[in-house]
């Protein structure tokens, strides 16, 4: 670990840039280890925050990648501005990780749209951003009104809204009124996922987004939303409400239908964000499967899937700065002019495709494993057919950029830099190399 953080360092050493944030981050990542992630702390509980193993990955996650988030955007203008939205946005992700209130959490869950929403308007390239911003704002506010009279219900009956609270007694409402209270509750989390058909904000927030912003919105704002599903499970008896075996039936649809509509996009940005798509729609088919299995898997799944995606958008940011288009028959022999790029490619391919030996391989094991004792042979088939469209399109990415002409008139010195290598590398080394820590990761 410390000789990865190496080159951070040097970058922030012999950089003018003003980096004391990342260094700061730098510091906390090496203090986490430390922390007691098996207990929860007295003294952050007694403030109203809290830690488990997944609060704590998750908030490595969400430093992590703002760091990467800082050295692909160092030569960004209004930097000062840029790296204050940054650090906004990586405390409010933390506080919401580690937050012991539903309400806490709810309130950071929406205060992270805000510096999202800036990095968007204000880094972003194309006019179109301003629309991509408005469908960002309007899914989420829609979707996590419900959410707030939910919670506000539920002090209202049970008289406790704390994160760790006992599972909520059902003889309080009418069956109507519990799965109402169910579906109330999770929309804004699938919206935040997102499962398909509220989908639409992701493809064009992730296309006119600056590359910081998709990095962070692919590897850590989604997994706000399945954080709060898991969670939830703790209280809810999901698995008693028609709306689990619904979602659960959606969710498995979803995933082969995805998978399908990746193979239509022209634009790499919307095929690497309809790819998340589809692995949101296995962890949410996982979560209601309500399967203790399924739970480790979706663990494994949110940090693998993190550091794998932000990484595909990173090099699609490289390949944009080569071609000046993101059009994915423009970027094609990447292979013959830097075959270094192009084995970083492979490898967040290979990733994405959950293949070995990355930890997305262990985490879709368990995941389909938790589908499969949950849904029967039916679900089996489409969980067989999803697995295969995702190694697909997976293996059609790594191809159609690596492989065919190369077009002599992008600018591939572009490729050619130390920083590019760098944090591409600073992806996929802790997406290979947490396979061998695992033990820590799943419970």
């Amino acid at each position: 670990m410390y000789s990865i953080l190496l080159p951070i360092i040097c970058t922030i050493i012999f950089s003018d840039l003003n980096y004391i944030v990342s260094l700061f981050s730098i510091l906390i990542i090496l203090c986490v280890p430390f922390l007691s992630a098996s207990n929860i702390s007295p003294f952050f509980h007694s403030y109203g925050l809290c830690w488990d193993n997944l609060s704590v990955f998750l908030v490595i996650l969400s430093i992590w990648i703002t760091l990467l988030m800082c050295i692909s955007m160092n030569n960004a203008p209004s930097l000062n501005n840029l790296f204050l939205c940054f650090t906004s946005l990586n405390t409010i992700l933390v506080l919401s990780f580690l937050s012991s209130s539903l309400l806490g959490f709810y309130i950071f869950f929406e205060l992270s749209l805000i510096p999202t929403l800036i990095i968007i308007l204000g880094w972003g390239a194309q006019p179109e951003r301003i629309r991509a911003g408005s469908y960002l704002m309007i899914y989420t506010l829609v979707g996590s009104l419900p959410l707030l009279g939910a919670i506000i219900y539920m002090d209202f009956h049970c008289g406790s809204v704390k994160m760790f609270s006992p599972l909520i007694d059902i003889f309080f409402f009418s069956s109507f009124d519990y799965s109402l209270f169910c579906i109330l509750w999770i929309l804004a989390f699938l919206i935040k996922l997102p499962i398909y058909g509220v989908h639409l904000w992701l493809p064009k927030a992730h296309v006119e987004a600056p590359v910081a912003g998709s990095m962070v919105l692919a590897g850590v704002l989604l997994k706000l939303g399945a954080y709060g599903l898991v969670r939830s499970l703790r209280f809810l008896s999901l698995d008693l409400s028609f709306w689990s075996d619904t979602l659960f039936i959606w969710a498995i649809f979803s995933m082969c239908l995805v998978g399908i509509m990746c193979f239509r996009q022209c634009d790499l940005k919307s095929l690497v964000a309809y790819s998340s798509v589809a692995h949101m729609s296995l962890i949410l088919a996982s979560c209601f499967s309500c399967d203790i299995i399924g739970i480790n898997g979706v663990m494994g799944m949110l940090i693998s899937h993190g550091l794998c995606s932000s990484g595909l958008f990173f090099g699609v940011q490289c390949l944009y700065e080569n071609s000046g288009s993101r059009n994915i028959f423009l970027n094609r022999g990447i292979l013959c002019i830097s075959p270094l790029f192009s084995f970083f490619w492979l490898l967040l391919c290979v990733g994405n495709a959950s293949a070995p030996p990355s930890l997305n391989l262990l985490s879709e094991f368990f995941l389909v494993s938790g589908i499969l004792n949950f849904g029967g042979s039916l679900s089996a088939v489409f969980c067989i057919l999803s697995v295969f469209l995702g190694g697909l399109f997976s293996i059609y990415l790594y191809v159609l950029i690596c492989h065919g002409k190369w077009n002599s008139s992008n600018n591939y010195w572009s490729l050619h830099s130390m920083r590019n290598y760098m944090v591409l590398f600073l992806h996929f080394f802790p997406l290979y190399g947490l396979l061998f820590l695992s033990n820590y990761i799943f419970f």
